[in-house]
């Protein structure tokens, strides 16, 4: 049966480590786990909480309810009545009782402050306590307390802890065996069997997707919620033999990339909405010098600043058509923390296979969520460059008849020259405003789109197969629906879905073997169906209605469930 804990108090309270130590020692125990942080743009204080699902099966989605709140705060404590599942717990400090809480006192597990200090010294000991509690509560083994230790921590910091999440296993079962007796008895951890699956989050993911296709280079500047990309990989610069430059600005991580990319170099840049929107200039360049490129936006809600930690999916509309100018690019939205790998993975083939910009169009969902996943398969993966390495007398860098491959690079080898320029070129690469070779350098871009459309992945088709109602989605919104879609057949309705990895560019017939005589409703984190509209003019599909979801928050099943039941109300 599926699970899901609470963890809500101030930034700055413990949270993350809460969530970290619960995060290992679920999943140690066999456990799939989604965690996902809903948390403010501030450093200190503020409403903030985790929210970690788990179940013996993939966990598509998180819970918009909990069967375990721990509330770090009063606020916390005021709002977890709303939180709650029928029947779920609340645990919390006694010296958040007040007269006026806001919370039913049959629902909360209430600690004892004062006894716990004596217990425990540790500033983490009413969250290291509350782990206990759950453990209990979960019917685990005391043993698993055993890995409630960090390293960067002192041992008399991880024994602290210790002492309050034995306190906190104790209390629950009402087991007064004393502090040291219990102590002494926690037998050695022995963990069950994994599945060979793995703790990791979205950018985790697009960034260990870009090491596995070779990427040497990234440049960013740091922008929430694509920061974790960066910093995933010059923890790992070394050891992986890359480089990661902090650029001053989004218009110079996004150059560097570019030059490094021309250079031969596979290279890569990441930021959120409005970084993009700073690098939207340079993309045209490396569009019409036919340098590739892979470029991550990991969306957020705007305009402007908008909510900087929280999530969305309304760039679709500025990414497909960002910068002046016609030209082919690729846009692919990862549906899931393990697709991310491989769509990042595919991402660098595809920009070097035609020499384009490849946009990865993630979004907080995905990029804060951490997911137990199955070990990446690699061996299948072929990393393509399409070079041309062999000396050539007459070399055409910009070939119009070459759709893909004839890249060389400066250096490559000692006869050839490369021109590199933003104007528009001859198959040379010098500058010419002759209209027959502005036709055909036009031309050579229509035939790559139409080249890059053979080679789209099929959307992810699930559900009924008599469907009678048919969902269309993309990217992250896909588990909540994919969940949504299990609850609406179960009740009876009849209901499929179809969830988008790659968007744009879309082929004219891509619906015709799924849509028959279903009505078609658009599931999409934003106001104006960005998706829907870009259907609709590629495919020419009519939508009967569309659920959406613009406050910032992801969709959930029960969300998506409800909205679908309400109509016609």
């Amino acid at each position: 049966m599926k699970k899901t804990i609470m963890i809500a108090g101030a930034a700055g309270a413990g949270i993350n480590t809460s969530e970290l130590f619960l995060e290992r020692m679920l999943k140690h125990e066999g456990y799939n786990i989604l965690s996902y942080k809903n948390y403010m743009s501030r450093v200190r204080g503020g409403y903030n909480y985790a929210t970690i699902t788990i179940h013996k099966e993939t966990v598509n989605s998180c819970e918009s309810h909990a069967d375990i709140f721990i509330a770090l705060n009063k606020e916390a404590l005021d709002k977890s009545e709303r939180m709650l599942k029928q029947g779920g717990i609340v645990i919390a400090s006694d010296a958040l009782k007040s007269t006026d809480a806001e919370v039913d006192e049959k629902s909360v597990k209430w600690i004892k402050q004062e006894d716990l200090s004596e217990v425990s010294h540790s500033k983490n000991a009413f969250s290291m306590c509350a782990i206990g509690i759950i453990a209990t509560h979960l019917g685990l083994d005391k043993s698993v307390l055993n890995g409630l230790h960090m390293a960067k921590w002192d041992e008399k910091t991880n024994s602290e802890n210790l002492k309050a999440a034995v306190y906190g296993y104790d209390v629950l079962a009402d087991r007064d065996e004393g502090l040291d007796s219990a102590l002494e008895n926690i037998p050695e951890h022995q963990r069950t069997d994994e599945k060979g699956r793995m703790l990791i989050n979205g950018n985790q993911s697009v960034a260990l997707g870009a090491l596995a296709a070779g990427v040497s280079f990234y440049s960013a500047y740091p922008m929430a919620p694509s920061t974790g990309i960066m910093s995933y990989l010059a923890a790992h610069e070394r050891e992986m033999g890359i480089i990661v430059e902090q650029a001053e600005d989004e218009i110079a991580a996004m150059m560097a990339a570019i030059g490094a990319s021309s250079n031969g170099v596979r290279a890569m840049t990441g930021t959120s909405g409005g970084g993009f929107a700073l690098m939207v200039e340079a993309l045209g360049f490396a569009a019409v010098s036919e340098i590739p490129l892979v470029a991550c936006n990991v969306q957020r809600p705007g305009p402007a600043t908008g909510l900087p930690t929280r999530t969305e999916q309304a760039d679709l509309s500025f990414v497909v058509s960002a910068s002046q100018g016609e030209f082919p690019r690729v846009v692919l939205a990862p549906l899931s923390v393990e697709d991310a790998f491989y769509a990042t993975f595919r991402a660098f083939n595809l920009a070097e296979k035609y020499q384009i910009p490849v946009l990865l169009l993630t979004d907080q969902l995905l990029a804060d969520s951490t997911q137990s996943v199955p070990r990446f398969k690699t061996e299948a993966l072929q990393i393509e460059r399409h070079l041309l390495t062999e000396k050539v007398t007459d070399y055409k860098r910009y070939d119009f008849e070459n759709i893909f491959g004839n890249r060389k690079y400066p250096g490559i080898d000692d006869e050839t020259l490369i021109m590199t320029d933003s104007h528009v070129h001859d198959e040379y690469g010098h500058v010419t405003e002759d209209e027959t070779m502005t036709i055909q350098l036009k031309q050579k871009f229509l035939k790559r789109i139409e080249a890059i459309k053979e080679e789209l992945t099929e959307p992810v088709f699930y559900g009924a197969k008599d469907h009678e109602t048919l969902f269309i989605c993309w990217g992250s919104t896909y588990g909540a629906l994919k969940d949504a879609v299990d609850v609406l057949n179960k009740q009876g309705k009849k209901v499929a879905m179809l969830a988008f990895r790659d968007v744009f560019p879309i082929r004219e017939d891509v619906l015709d073997k799924y849509v028959g005589k279903s009505e078609i409703v658009g599931v999409e984190g934003n106001a104006f169906n960005q998706f829907a509209k870009l259907l609709r003019m590629e495919t020419g599909i009519k939508f009967s209605g569309y659920i959406n979801k613009y406050d910032g928050r992801p969709f959930t099943e029960d969300f998506i469930v409800e909205q679908f039941n309400k109509r016609g109300e």
